[in-house]
């Protein structure tokens, strides 16, 4: 009997998938549980295991193809009189071996054969498939073929094109439906940082050898969790109907890490049960599997609140931003470095510690006036530290 392997959901809404590398070939035997396949999601990349022991007898999708969810994968034979024999008869569509980049088509092709999401990845790159020429068996087209067309236009021009493809695509596609559906408004404040300062100075004394290196961000974060608790609508996220929130108990954070790939946000879990010198080294353990590329699935699911931090990149004194809400959360927080800066404390002008701020939360659900208590709130943490 032949077993559709359907390509399932195992993130949190994800929508589809790109396949980095196929771990079998048609006709190979496998067993339940055995990895077939190595795809990327928006923020891990994940070996997916076979429902089914038997034989592979199609592999109908092409390195590189973004597969949407609930779309075949795979097919297996799981009868116990599979063989790699019968198997192999079986058309697979496989990526073209290419030596050079063919001439782009002279005439318009009348029929063109290509697969949902290659006719998708065409269209996001302005492509008309029916200037590319087919390599694939019975003329299909393959990712390929776009893409030697777009490399071939491109050497025709003195424009090089960047492609978002990957981590990177997902997460672009995220961010735009988070500024499409989401109400967004945005509060920016000044936090006098004196409280930050000595309480990272108080934690270093105390460190150990083998812990890591103090800096305000874990500091930060507990304050956060520690509001948080007390604002519940902070700490949600937007019911799939959409009309309404889940209020968490447990404070999950995210912290958006920059890397090769582009933004990830690894989630620290848990985070009012740590206390600080513990929530720095996992915060700093979950930043380098994400700068590794090497996150799980738990790394990555379960944030209740993001926090953005770009006090480790400024060189330049940022004093204001506008952070993209990380769906499904509600509301997130950027905070800059802490830079001595003009300020008036008791009447009197002085110099020290600030550190810029901005709030945005999704007006849907949190008013103004909720977004001014929860940042009050914030202060008050920050500065008594």
């Amino acid at each position: 009997m032949i077993h559709e392997f359907i390509l399932p959901d195992i993130g949190e809404g994800l929508s589809e998938a790109e396949l980095l590398a196929w771990l079998v070939e048609v006709g190979d035997s496998i067993s339940e549980g055995q990895d077939v396949a190595t795809i990327s999601t928006d923020k891990v990349n994940v070996d997916l295991p076979s429902p089914r022991s038997g034989v592979i007898v199609e592999l109908p999708w092409n390195v590189g193809d973004i597969i949407p969810v609930g779309d075949v994968f795979l097919r297996i034979d799981d009868s116990k009189d599979a063989t790699r024999e019968t198997s192999a008869s079986v058309l697979v569509v496989t990526p073209a071996t290419r030596t050079s980049a063919p001439e782009p088509a002279r005439e318009r092709q009348q029929n063109v054969v290509a697969a949902p999401a290659l006719r998708r990845y065409a269209k996001e790159q302005g492509v008309d498939l029916t200037l590319v020429t087919a390599t694939g068996p019975n003329g299909q087209l393959l990712r390929a073929d776009v893409d030697a067309f777009l490399q071939q236009a491109d050497g025709d021009s003195d424009v090089e094109r960047f492609r978002l493809s990957g981590a990177r695509l997902a997460a672009s596609r995220r961010l735009a439906e988070s500024s499409r559906t989401l109400a967004t408004a945005t509060q920016t404040f000044e936090v006098f940082a004196d409280g930050i300062v000595a309480a990272v100075s108080r934690l270093a004394d105390k460190r150990g050898k083998d812990d890591p290196k103090m800096t305000p961000l874990p500091v930060i974060a507990k304050c956060v969790a520690d509001v948080l608790s007390r604002n519940a609508k902070f700490n949600a996220t937007v019911d799939e109907s959409g009309d309404g929130l889940l209020l968490h108990r447990q404070v999950n954070l995210g912290f958006a890490v920059d890397t090769k790939a582009g933004l990830m946000v690894p989630v620290v879990h848990d985070v009012n049960s740590k206390d600080t010198a513990a929530l720095a080294a996992e915060i700093l353990e979950v930043a380098e599997r994400a700068r590794a590329d090497a996150l799980t699935l738990d790394d990555v699911r379960g944030a209740t609140f993001t926090i953005s931090s770009t006090g480790g990149l400024e060189r330049a004194t940022m004093v204001a931003t506008t952070p993209v809400i990380n769906l499904p959360n509600v509301a997130t927080l950027w905070v800059s470095r802490i830079t001595d800066r003009p300020r008036v404390v008791s009447g009197v002008l002085e110099a020290g510690p600030v550190m810029a701020c901005t709030l945005s939360f999704d007006h849907r659900f949190i008013d103004g006036a909720e977004g001014t208590a929860f940042i009050n709130d914030l202060d008050d943490a920050l500065t008594k530290v």
